[in-house]
């Protein structure tokens, strides 16, 4: 009599289809964690960026302050919609109130450069000094506003609801533009709309009558008489962002062009910034004279510059003029840019390596050393020596700080995309195993030892745990705000720069040169952006150790988020 081996267990329908949603399950809980840390690293960036822009110095605005609020001890952070910071006394009380024309006046350009004013008001709200805090424009100008008390004066009295009305603010002679600047960036700070817009609205008709007389309207560029029938091009300098700076500031020169858009028909002047009575010299030598008439468009450029429009007098802001007409005439003429191709050599290139890294990985050669050695010389010479294409945390870090992955090459959004993705859903490590040009070059050196060191497991278990120290600190710095060059903490960065930065560069060395006595000795034991990817690949369907550190990690970022 024979007994019949038990035939396999066969697991029903019902428990494939738990188990299955299970392992989904934990994917999407370890993506969500990453996504997590992520969303909370950028929210946490913004937040702190917006209160850099609109905190106040603590030491030198405070001197200020003091200056028209002398019991002031401190300023507060900038609180309400308005983000106007308190100014509180030593009992912390608030006794008035303090802001900065920063960030909205940082597009706001005088002569060279914008301006950052202090704005002090009484517990009333309404100003009892205005002050410079720093610029950026020429120091000539920037000295004669500051000394001029009657320009920080006009603000005096002011309720700070008002101030957002721009008016007719004082100008300082001599430094128009720059007082200007500063102006229109108090009016920006409180709500005013354009203050960049140097030259805003629209031109009028009449305007455009003085150079097509029977104009009736104007769309777009083209000029049209009352029965729609074209009579040329009008071409605006503030439009095409042609500033030529004068003696003082730029002018906003309107170009006309016949209907064959070959002919200049003649120049003006729509507005300046440049000095009186030069502006208006130029308007009327423009007027009377003529002087770019029936001149040539395209060959206007091969003219001798200076020698077209001359006022005596105004020599600057007449070359100004003259070269606006130029350089509008440059880019009204210059060819549509031609559009790159999709993927070139080297994109193509990238996405078939990672195309056919990614088959090896899930094929039947995965096994076949030589095969994975072949491919381990191509990731390195392809990936790394040509391409310097490796994903890691000074990317993934700065990402997530921008809260946009915009600006990366298309390759290297499909690498990092497969770096992350494929362990998680399939619990290969693909990346790690075929694409990682630092792997792969550590795989090569490697075999040029048939017997390698072993380490006790002691020293193993504490040499493991370097991976997480490193991407913890690393997370925790980015956390901080500290500007650490993550960039340094790993090799990857010579690969694609070379041998320029000291701290990448040792490990790279060291890292290459400990593989040939220890298998993969910088993926075991220094690499933080391959410990990500392992525990995205581990245990899959397994809930384990490590998915609740990682959650209880990435719960108390979230907590200090929501309460500081």
């Amino acid at each position: 009599m024979s007994c019949a081996s038990p035939s396999p267990r066969v697991p029903s329908p019902t428990a494939d289809l738990r188990r299955r949603g299970k392992r989904l399950a934990l994917t999407a809980y370890r993506l969500g964690l990453l996504a997590a840390a992520f969303l909370c690293l950028h929210l946490v960036t913004q937040r702190r960026d917006a209160g850099r822009a609109e905190r106040l110095d603590s030491t030198r605005a405070l001197a200020m302050v003091k200056t028209w609020l002398p019991n002031a001890a401190a300023n507060g952070p900038p609180e309400g919609d308005d983000r106007v910071s308190p100014v509180l006394d030593a009992n912390g009380e608030p006794i008035g109130w303090a802001a900065q024309t920063n960030p909205a006046a940082r597009s706001i350009i005088g002569y060279a450069g914008p301006s950052n004013l202090l704005i002090v008001f009484d517990a009333r709200r309404s100003v009892v000094g205005v002050t410079l805090l720093e610029s950026a424009d020429t120091s000539g100008h920037v000295a004669v506003v500051v000394k001029d008390a009657g320009f920080f004066n006009q603000w005096n009295g002011r309720n700070q609801s008002a101030l957002g009305l721009p008016g007719k603010p004082v100008i300082v002679s001599g430094a128009s533009l720059t007082s200007e600047a500063m102006a229109r960036g108090v009016a920006a700070r409180f709500g005013a709309k354009g203050m960049d817009e140097w030259f805003p609205g629209e031109i009028p008709i009449e305007a455009v009558k003085k150079l097509f007389p029977g104009a009736a309207t104007l769309s777009g560029e083209q000029v049209f008489d009352g029965g729609g029938k074209p009579l040329g091009t009008l071409l605006r300098s503030s439009r095409m962002g042609v500033a030529v700076r004068g003696f003082q500031g730029p002018s906003d020169v309107l170009l006309a062009l016949d209907p064959s858009g070959e002919t200049i028909v003649g120049v003006a002047m729509a507005g300046s910034r440049d000095n009186e009575p030069h502006t208006s010299d130029v308007r009327d030598t423009l007027a009377f004279d003529g002087p770019f008439k029936g001149m040539k468009a395209r060959g206007f450029s091969k003219l001798e510059p200076g020698t077209t429009l001359m006022t005596s007098g105004a020599s600057r802001t007449a070359e100004a003029v003259e070269e606006s007409v130029r350089e509008v005439l440059r880019r009204h003429f210059a060819p549509e840019p031609v559009a790159r191709p999709a993927l070139g050599i080297r994109e193509g290139a990238a996405l078939a390596w990672i195309a056919l890294g990614l088959w090896l990985g899930f094929g039947r050669w995965r096994g076949n050393k030589r095969a994975r050695t072949l491919f381990a010389v191509i990731t390195v010479v392809l990936g790394g020596l040509w391409l310097g294409l490796m994903t890691g945390q000074d990317q993934w870090i700065k990402s997530a700080m921008r809260g946009s992955v915009a600006g990366s090459a298309l390759p290297l959004l499909a690498l990092t995309f497969a770096a992350v993705l494929v362990p998680a859903a399939f619990g290969k490590n693909v990346y790690c195993s075929q694409l990682c040009a630092h792997g792969a070059a550590q795989q090569l050196l490697g075999n040029l030892r048939r017997r390698r060191f072993v380490l006790p497991p002691a020293l193993h278990r504490v040499l493991a745990g370097m991976p997480w120290l490193t991407l913890g600190l690393l997370w925790l710095l980015a956390f901080l705000g500290v500007g650490f060059p993550f960039a340094d903490a790993e090799p990857f960065e010579v690969w694609s720069a070379g041998f320029i930065a000291l701290v990448p560069v040792l490990i790279f060395a060291g890292g290459l040169l400990a593989s040939v006595f220890l298998p993969q000795a910088y993926c075991h034991y220094g690499c933080p952006t391959g410990a990500v990817l392992k525990f995205l690949a581990s245990s899959p369907g397994r809930w384990t150790r490590r998915d609740s550190i990682a959650g209880g990690v990435v719960l108390v970022g979230w907590l200090s988020f929501w309460i500081s």
